[in-house]
């Protein structure tokens, strides 16, 4: 490995990756515009220009690879008049576009111009205009913005592998912009707004829906599929207002997929579950005698593989004081890999890899539906904590010959009528808990916004039930809680790894 010098502090530099992903890892900040650390170097922005000993003229880091006893310096006034340059040139047909720009407080031309510049352009000519454009569904690009960087054009070649973008025109007309007839459109496309250093490729989904100043920011893990990608929640007021990535190298990297971006709509459906029905003693006391009187098997547990760790570790819990029957319910989807080796799991729900860790194994949910629809359960739990499942009219008569059935679930709806108590559920956007993903990564959640009305999680609706019934000593919070089940996980970690969101 090269040792090199840095603004005269020895550090080793790995020989398989350029200077400036080294000068970055050792808290050596150089300013950069095209190079990102998940696509190839391009060298195009020339912002991240450093003196090297090794040559007469200064170098851009991100092509120059280390050679032992090379002595780097990024600070000087020679390498700042260089850096003022580049953004001079990159202003000149650059609009003013901050106050009403949605990169505006997250852009790296912003950030850079008030480091290095005056606030005094000498061109006084007309500015170029390259227009505002829709390149697909779900992304729109401002072309008098655009510094031509390449990342989200190396982005669809690199990692997607769909190579709709390009840079057309020539000079200080060049933008990116689409082939002919090949819109953006593919299953990762709004990672090119994320990667984008300046405000030229917005979220058509997030224009103009909040300032990042006064927003909120989030860490949690995706809910939408079993691949359990890191985000950030931005929230505003209570309502969410965009999801993007956090990396993760062993998990998702830098990127997520569209689906799992913009699957939080549900939030704020109108047909939300927010009222609870039924006292919880009076539901203990009718489970008890139901147990009492008909036996093991009497009683049948329907809920999903979305539910946290913690939650299912309850439902165990419950089903084993009582010899519950108990079926668990998933849903599926398309897979996709890119390019790159990139994945979109078909498994559409968060934590199957966790349930079948509670439960020793897959339970058919189907069993449960035939004894239900044949009148033989003399009680049905049923918890629902799938965004997209809404319960079939087979599943609603079914329940109507159970004499006690208890209703957790995120929706109203039909079974809600033939349910004798009711319990809104907290989404996953909405609670604490854990799942494990399909590589069996154990990653925290914690909630972006609050849940409406009275819905709650269902560890707490459980952990009050299970206390009347006699099952559990007292009720502990969300970090007790977590911490209870995993001491019970032979690979469990320790306590602050778990308490870290998108851990492994």
């Amino acid at each position: 490995m090269p040792m090199i010098k840095v603004n005269g502090k020895e550090i080793d530099a790995p020989a398989d990756q350029t200077l400036l992903p080294t000068l970055l890892d050792n808290d050596t900040y150089v300013p950069h515009y095209c190079w990102h650390r998940g696509l190839s170097p391009d060298g195009n922005c020339r912002m991240c220009l450093v003196q090297l000993s090794t040559s007469r003229k200064l170098e851009v880091a991100c092509m120059t690879r280390p050679a032992d006893k090379m002595e780097v310096v990024t600070e000087g006034p020679e390498i700042d008049a260089a850096r003022k340059a580049v953004l001079e040139y990159m202003l000149v047909n650059h609009p003013l576009d901050c106050p009403i720009c949605d990169k505006a407080g997250e852009c790296d031309l912003q950030d850079f111009t008030f480091t290095y510049r005056d606030g005094v352009s000498r061109f006084v000519e007309d500015k170029t205009t390259k227009g505002t454009v829709d390149l697909g569904p779900n992304v729109k690009i401002w072309g008098n913005r655009c510094i031509a960087c390449t990342r989200c054009v190396r982005f669809c070649e690199e990692i997607v592998g769909t190579a709709e973008l390009s840079i057309v025109n020539r000079g200080d007309h060049s933008v990116a912009g689409v082939n002919p007839g090949v819109p953006l459109d593919n299953p990762m496309s709004l990672n090119v707004v994320d990667i984008c250093p300046v405000g030229a490729l917005i979220d058509k989904n997030f224009l103009f829906q909040a300032r990042v100043w006064f927003a909120q920011k989030t860490p949690t893990i995706c809910g939408s599929c079993a691949k359990g990608c890191n985000i950030s929640v931005t929230s505003l007021a209570g309502h969410v207002k965009r999801i993007r990535p956090r990396t993760n190298m062993a998990v998702n990297q830098y990127w997520m997929c569209d689906e799992g971006r913009l699957g939080w709509r549900w939030v704020e459906a109108p047909d939300r579950l927010k009222l609870a029905r039924g006292d919880m003693r009076t539901v203990a006391k009718e489970l008890v005698a139901t147990f009492d009187h008909k036996g093991p098997g009497s009683i049948g547990i329907l809920a999903s593989t979305g539910h946290t760790l913690e939650e299912l570790y309850l439902l165990r819990q419950l089903a084993d004081g009582f010899g519950a029957v108990v079926g668990l319910f998933g849903r599926t989807g398309s897979a996709w890999t890119s390019v790159s080796g990139w994945k979109i799991e078909s498994d559409k729900t968060p934590n199957t890899r966790g349930a079948r860790e509670i439960f020793g194994g897959t339970m058919e949910p189907d069993v449960v539906y035939a004894l239900a629809a044949a009148g033989k359960l003399s009680a049905l739990i049923v918890l629902n904590a799938l965004p997209a499942h809404r319960w079939s009219d087979e599943m609603v008569a079914a329940a109507g010959r159970v004499p006690l059935v208890v209703l957790g679930d995120l929706w109203d709806g039909p079974l809600v009528a033939k349910a004798h108590a009711v319990w809104p559920l907290a989404g996953w956007l909405e609670k604490f808990g854990t799942f494990v993903n399909a590589q069996g990564h154990l990653q925290a959640i914690r909630p972006a916004i609050a849940p409406p009305g009275m819905a709650r999680g269902e560890a707490a609706w459980l952990q009050e039930l299970l206390l009347e019934m006699g099952l559990r000593n007292e009720i502990l919070n969300d970090a007790e809680l977590a911490r209870e089940v995993l001491a019970s996980r032979v690979d469990a970690p320790t306590d602050e790894t778990a308490a870290q969101p998108g851990v492994l």
